[in-house]
């Protein structure tokens, strides 16, 4: 697998707003809209603060005209805030500030508030006309703003840094989940190949020794044989060499294993194989099927003294591809049910497709074993 570059943190405007730092926020995903909202409601927490600022220096509740005017201008001035930070991300200016060095964050995530406010009066001073005109001549009116923005520009920098250390341990801890996964998924793979490494050449070993007893005797069935294990081999070494397969191709491995199986064990074993042709592409990775019909025949059918029959049916099911691979035999001892095949299978499910994948043991119609596995379509 080939190594994945370093998650760097995202902690800009178009993947991060402010409202965040409250975890109700944080169930929606980022969006035009959903930011504009957020800023929205945002600006009213800065406009109800200023309001009982107003009223806690003035001695008496300001009206709700007041409190209106405080409203408007309050979201005059956030979104003037927001258009900058959107501006600044579109060019880069932010990412340009974070590599530079802490100062240069600081420098950045204090002058777009700055910036913000006075744009944010200055329009304001078009829209409403309470005054604020004059203040751009006013030293002492100066001042005060200056106040104000470096709160505003306190409180932003405080909730982009807290950001950006979140989203570093984030980054680290995804890292360290994708390593485990693919250890995981090695541990398994390496399983998959030591376990198949014990079945080929037990099944190998056991097919040649057949066939040389039957050539004397019975050579038409001894070249049968011969012929449904070469298509085997063929079949089980493409798939063991590729990444995925389709039903289809895992269908024809599984027959041409049945037809060698079914020469040697004669009418103790019977098999049927059910895949509609709509499923015949549908793709899934190789060797899924042949350690269930393998347990089928070894702990269902052999212990059994008449055998009975192995059946693969697919069907599509609800979004999902569900194959059964059931058995008439003797059924599952529990000593088997966790067996290195059918764990290393559930394991491979697992780490291929997480939850969207299962994997059901139980008994089948005719009192067998029943193995149920489903895929995501």
């Amino acid at each position: 697998m080939s190594s994945q570059p370093t998650a760097r943190p995202h902690f800009v405007r178009e993947h991060f707003h402010p409202l965040e730092i409250f975890p109700y926020f944080r169930r929606w995903p980022s969006s035009v809209a959903r930011d504009f909202i957020y800023t929205f409601i945002w600006n009213c927490q800065f406009a109800v603060f200023f309001y009982a600022m107003g009223a806690f220096t003035g001695g008496a509740m300001p009206s709700l005209h007041a409190f209106g005017i405080y409203l408007l201008i309050s979201n005059i001035i956030g979104y003037s805030i927001h258009l900058l930070f959107d501006l600044g991300a579109a060019l880069n200016i932010d990412m340009a500030a974070r590599r530079t060095g802490f100062g240069a964050k600081v420098a950045y995530f204090t002058a777009v508030p700055l910036a913000g406010v006075l744009i944010g009066l200055w329009l304001s001073s078009y829209i409403v006309d309470v005054g604020l005109r004059g203040i751009f001549t006013d030293l002492g009116a100066l001042l005060s703003i200056a106040s104000v923005s470096l709160v505003i520009s306190v409180v932003m920098s405080v909730i982009f840094f807290w950001r950006e250390r979140g989203a570093v341990a984030d980054a680290a801890l995804a890292r360290e989940r994708e390593r485990v996964e693919r250890v995981e998924r090695e541990t398994v793979t390496a399983n998959l190949r030591a376990l198949q490494a014990q079945i080929e050449p037990h099944f190998l070993f056991n097919t040649l020794a057949n066939v040389t007893s039957l050539i004397d005797s019975d050579p038409a069935t001894a070249r049968r044989m011969l012929e449904s294990f070469i298509r085997f081999l063929r079949s089980s070494l493409g798939a063991t060499r590729a990444e995925s397969t389709t039903l289809a191709d895992e269908g024809e491995l599984m027959a041409a294993y049945l037809d060698v199986l079914q020469i040697r064990m004669g009418q103790r074993l019977r098999y049927e194989i059910d895949i509609p042709p709509e499923l015949h592409a549908f793709q899934l990775p190789p060797m899924l099927l042949q350690p269930v019909v393998e347990n089928a025949i070894r702990h269902g059918l052999e212990p059994k003294m008449d055998g009975g029959v192995v059946k693969v049916c697919a069907r599509r099911d609800d979004g999902a591809v569900v194959i059964e691979i059931s058995d008439s035999g003797a059924g599952f001892a529990e000593m088997t049910r966790g067996g290195v095949g059918l764990t290393n299978l559930r394991d491979r499910l697992r780490l291929l497709y997480g939850d969207r994948a299962s994997l059901a043991i139980g008994e089948s119609e005719v009192g067998g074993a029943s193995v149920t596995m489903t895929l995501p379509a």
